[in-house]
């Protein structure tokens, strides 16, 4: 009993040093709607997949991963809205690492989240702090929106630091996919004042991009399945699914093997209320929480974390299976604040670099059966100079994924190009 309690207690603190890195959430939680989690076969989590159910799960990094307590903020402005991670409130960490201690196996939701129709587009909406929630009396159709901004000078500015990379690394494949945030597809018709057009703000960095820079267009793959689950309603980012079509664009433009949603092992966690609820103080976000679907892959990897200066390795988890509550979204990687190794059973001599914001975590999962390496770096906590790592590492390819909001932040670009 007592080692229990003790095994419970270190899985809370892990938990809370999570959240205060931000590895996706920073709102309080209702407590009462955490630690149903349920890992299961792909088939079992979406009906429409054809999973082999004699191929096992062959995920080799078991150790949990710790963190430390770097901290960021999440701002939104008239310029552009940041969608990095947040420092948890004590409150928040308390309740959700409360829950993580409890975590319970359940049995998985025989629902598939890419079936077409699982989610309509909001009617109205109104701003509520830096929230414009839509539909707000219509039960679990509550959806938070953040706002985003882009410019020609912008652009430029993101396209410039780029191209300049590229000039230096020479040979590397260089790619660029941001990632739409959720004002993209849902904001409400005739609504003018919570984006601009941000297809656009893709397209736009064609013009100033290098020819031999590559821009995946993450709006053309993600607006197919805009009534399907690929934001979530109660959190700013983009949820797994919307990752998985994102990732299948960037393997087709690099030309590199990809495992699909039946090929990997799904999971399912309910009771996700994420980061809508601090943003807005809107007690909706509570009561109609969101569910947090993902996926592992079945082929070999290992996972090894660094700190930012690629020092002190320590063996982890890709995956926190025990994350719930308003911490799912660290699910993946466990937090932002490190850098992290993925070595594969691939065997076709790339070695990806994805630099990234909070909007990457979700990548990664994709790209382990298509790279025998790939580094994860996140912009805003690295600090080793980038054309010597990647020479160091054996960079094959490099690319920016992230948010399409980083792109347009001039804090983030000038934050890569110090480390140039």
């Amino acid at each position: 009993m007592k080692k229990n309690k003790l095994t419970a207690a270190v899985l809370a603190v892990v938990l809370a040093f999570s959240m205060m890195t931000g590895c996706g959430n920073d709102s309080s939680e209702d407590s009462s709607k955490t630690g149903q989690e349920t890992t299961t076969s792909s088939s079992e989590a979406d009906p429409s997949s054809k999973a082999d159910s004699s191929e096992s799960s062959s995920e080799s990094d078991t150790t949990t991963t710790t963190t430390t307590t770097t901290t960021t903020t999440t701002t939104t402005t008239s310029e552009s809205t940041t969608t990095s991670q947040t420092t948890a409130k004590t409150t928040a960490a308390a309740k959700t690492t409360t829950s993580a201690a409890a975590t319970q196996k359940t049995t998985a939701a025989k629902v598939d989240p890419s079936a077409n129709n699982n989610v309509s587009l909001p009617k109205s909406g109104q701003w509520i702090g830096s929230v414009y929630v839509c539909d707000r009396n219509l039960g679990n159709k509550i959806r938070g929106l953040i706002s985003f901004g882009s410019s020609e000078g912008l652009a430029q500015s993101f396209c410039s630091m780029v191209n300049d990379m590229k000039a230096k690394i020479g040979g590397v494949n260089v790619y660029t996919m941001g990632a739409p945030v959720s004002s993209a597809f849902y904001t409400p018709k005739g609504v003018t004042g919570v984006t601009t057009d941000q297809h656009k703000a893709i397209t736009d960095l064609n013009k100033y991009l290098r020819s031999d820079v590559k821009n995946v267009d993450t709006y053309a793959a993600l607006a197919p399945h805009v009534n399907e689950y690929i934001y979530f309603r109660t959190d700013h980012h983009w949820t797994e699914l919307a990752a998985y079509y994102a990732a299948e664009a960037f393997a087709k433009t690099a030309g590199v093997p990809f495992k699909t949603l039946s090929q990997m092992q799904a999971g399912v966690k309910q009771g996700f209320t994420g980061s809508m609820l601090t943003y807005s103080g809107c007690q909706e976000f509570s009561t109609y929480p969101d569910t947090y679907y993902y996926w592992k892959p079945k082929n070999s990897y290992t996972t090894t974390y660094y700190n930012g200066y690629f020092q002190n390795g320590r063996s982890g988890s890709l995956f926190l299976d025990w994350a719930s509550g308003a911490g799912c979204y660290c699910s993946v990687l466990g937090t932002d604040d490190t850098i992290a190794e993925i070595k594969t059973d691939v065997k076709n001599g790339r070695t990806l670099v994805l630099i990234k914001d909070s909007y990457g975590n979700a990548l990664v999962p994709y790209f382990v059966g298509s790279f025998e390496k790939i580094y994860v770096l996140d912009m805003r906590y690295t600090y080793v100079n980038l054309p010597s790592f990647f020479k160091k590492i054996g960079a094959t390819d490099v690319l920016f994924g992230s948010s399409l909001s980083s792109f347009y932040t001039s804090s983030r670009v000038q934050g890569i190009r110090n480390i140039m």
